[in-house]
């Protein structure tokens, strides 16, 4: 059952099958100045509760009626809320390796370590509540708690596929390290990329339009790195009951097509220096670095050219010393002059923002 949704103090989840114990547990997460987001005593209920409510953190019993509670474990690693497990087994206990990390509090607990335990699982929470993704650091707090016990984050490994060119979107990705290339593709031809997508923007934006097939776009992971993501199937529902969450996924969207309609006039107006140039300035302003793993073959892939075209494009670039080109790496010296080389008319405000340092 929960119990609290105020977003001003950490949402402490109790995964107890006793009843006694759970009470005892909550009035200590009170005492320790946390709120209680609810208790739940079986598996089914656990499950439901991380997918369906917003939660900080949680103290977890590991037997509930028999049942070991590791399957809410997962959910709750995989959406990045930590958690200490407070149990009458005794160590050493055979558990799946990755949760051995987690902190082990034996019954009856100490109620002044268990306040030394929760204000870690605090911290943590503290250090991972930044949403990584611009456009979900845009929605206002309502629409994010409603979001959030929905959103799992995931590893996306370099050149995975997302969604296919005519696939089915069955998730919408809200980057957050990772770098995500949609390039549009002719059967199994040539393909040119249209866009790209970092932490600042979202993919399977076709969701947002109705619409769940991809319309002859592929995309495809870049840069590995993680992500955020949502299945179609619960964000329907909830862009039907919040026009606000609505709205806010539709500005992204502007955005997106945005982006594609400035590259398509690089592609038919920009030379390949202009579009290199664009490209590179693209790539560092989302990964939020100056130094670029990029090798020849790849660049000329993504836009379409012969690889020759690439390094003569690379060598104007070097000789107007505004990049250092070594093998598999292009290193960002100059990014004002990158970005004139680029041409106010192929650069968009979005990618005309603060130049990482680094």
């Amino acid at each position: 059952m929960p119990f609290a949704d105020s977003p001003s103090r950490p949402r402490i989840l109790v995964i107890e099958d006793s009843y006694l114990t759970a009470a005892a547990v909550c009035d200590m997460v009170i005492k320790c100045g946390y709120e209680v987001a609810g208790t739940v005593g079986r598996l089914e209920s656990g499950l439901e509760f991380v997918r369906e409510h917003p939660v900080d953190g949680a103290v977890v019993d590991i037997d509930l009626h028999g049942t070991a509670s590791f399957p809410i474990c997962e959910q709750l690693k995989k959406r990045d809320i930590p958690f200490l497990f407070l149990t009458g087994y005794d160590r050493p206990y055979p558990m799946p390796e990755e949760f051995k990390t987690a902190p082990w509090l034996p019954k009856p607990v100490d109620h002044r370590e268990f306040g030394v335990a929760l204000a870690g699982l605090a911290r943590t929470a503290a250090a991972e509540a930044g949403r990584g993704n611009l456009v979900l650091e845009r929605l206002a707090i309502a629409d994010w708690l409603a979001l959030q016990p929905r959103l799992e984050r995931v590893s996306l490994s370099a050149g995975e596929i997302l969604i296919g060119a005519h696939g089915e979107v069955t998730h919408l990705h809200f980057p957050i390290t990772a770098l995500v290339s949609i390039c549009a593709r002719r059967g199994g031809g040539k393909a040119v990329e249209v866009a790209l997508v970092g932490r600042d923007g979202i993919t399977g934006v076709g969701l947002m339009l109705g619409n769940a097939s991809s319309p002859g776009l592929e995309t495809m992971v870049h840069v590995a790195g993680t992500a955020w993501r949502i299945a179609a199937s619960d964000l329907a529902p909830l862009l039907e009951q919040r026009s606000s969450l609505r709205a806010a996924l539709l500005e992204a969207v502007h955005e997106f097509l945005a982006q594609i309609s400035e590259t398509a006039v690089s592609i038919g107006s920009a030379t390949i220096e202009q579009r290199l140039a664009r490209r590179l300035l693209m790539v560092s302003l989302r990964l939020g670095s100056r130094q670029l793993a990029l090798t020849h073959e790849a660049l000329a892939q993504l836009l379409a050219v012969r690889r020759s075209g690439i390094t003569v494009a690379l060598h104007m670039l070097e000789a107007r010393r505004v990049i250092r080109s070594r093998r598999n790496l292009v290193e960002i010296l100059d990014y004002e002059g990158l970005a004139r080389v680029a041409g106010s008319g192929h650069l968009s405000c979005t990618e005309a923002g603060a130049f990482p340092s680094r």
